[in-house]
């Protein structure tokens, strides 16, 4: 009884941090809109530049695709059996696209590097120039809803890494034009909302528990194998290649934690059984 009041005292102070984060960035994201993203987009202009072009940097922003997140997710589901925290960020992500799909449509507000190309082209015909629309920033919404969603079922050391991950990704798609100040805070508010909301729905539902053959294990190792075969067929070879040779390294890792991990806590259950 004790460490179920304990554990729900965790988790009542982890829903107070996200709360407290979200109401902040919303707050951010307005008083940005209103003061701070016109002066930061001048900025960027004048001190523009493609320090970002190298292979590992991109590979990094990848981490805010979709796509990316559901592979790493599944890689840590079929290294872990852990499939209930997996599933749960898999989940928070496919309601975290259509949500931010509809704001930008609704909004519609230019990114600033399509801004840009407006005022070195001396025209007004924005529309002519506007690749995707910037408001709020898909990536962080994605980066931050996985951290939220994964915050409840890790210790704090990786919850932090999470955060400062999603918050590396975050300043990234300031830096490089895709997004306004305003544009990512309202990404992360929005992915951690999201990811909440998601959560306290997922958190009264029980996975079936697998019975001899593990499909959950299964499925995830049949998309740990097509995710990549996807990529190099509609992003061409050098693509992939560039995927394995950056996110192969992570996954190795996280195999080999997850191991270590196991074999620890193997030999931690033989202590105690020995005492």
């Amino acid at each position: 009884m004790t460490e179920q009041k304990t554990e729900q005292l965790r988790l009542r102070r982890i829903n107070l941090k996200i709360w407290a984060a979200i109401i902040v960035l919303g707050l951010a994201a307005l008083m940005s809109y209103f003061l701070l993203d016109e002066h930061v987009f001048s900025w960027l202009c004048r001190h523009h530049s493609k320090w970002y072009k190298n292979n590992w940097l991109q590979a990094f922003t990848l981490l805010g695709k979709g796509w990316v997140l559901i592979w790493l997710l599944l890689c840590w589901m079929w290294a872990t059996g852990r499939q209930r925290p997996a599933l749960v960020a898999i989940l928070v992500l496919l309601l975290v696209l259509p949500a931010v799909v509809s704001l930008k449509g609704i909004v519609q507000r230019p990114r600033p590097e399509d801004v840009e190309d407006v005022i070195k082209s001396d025209t007004e015909e924005r529309n002519a120039f506007v690749r995707s629309w910037s408001f709020p920033s898909g990536d962080t919404a994605a980066v931050f809803a996985v951290a939220t969603a994964l915050a409840s079922f890790v210790r704090w050391p990786w919850g932090l890494t999470f955060f400062t991950v999603a918050s590396s990704i975050g300043i990234l798609r300031l830096a490089v034009l895709a997004h306004y100040p305003s544009d990512v805070c309202a990404g992360a508010a929005i992915g951690m909302l999201i990811s909440w909301l998601a959560s306290q729905i997922t958190s009264r539902c029980r996975l079936p528990e697998p019975s001899g053959f593990n499909w959950y294990r299964a499925i995830a190792a049949i998309g740990v194998i097509v995710i990549p075969l996807l990529l190099g067929l509609f992003e061409g070879i050098n693509q992939l290649l560039i995927f394995l040779k950056t996110y192969g390294v992570l996954v190795l890792v996280i195999y080999i934690a997850a191991r270590v991990g196991a074999h620890l806590k193997k030999l931690q259950n033989h202590g105690s059984c020995d005492h």
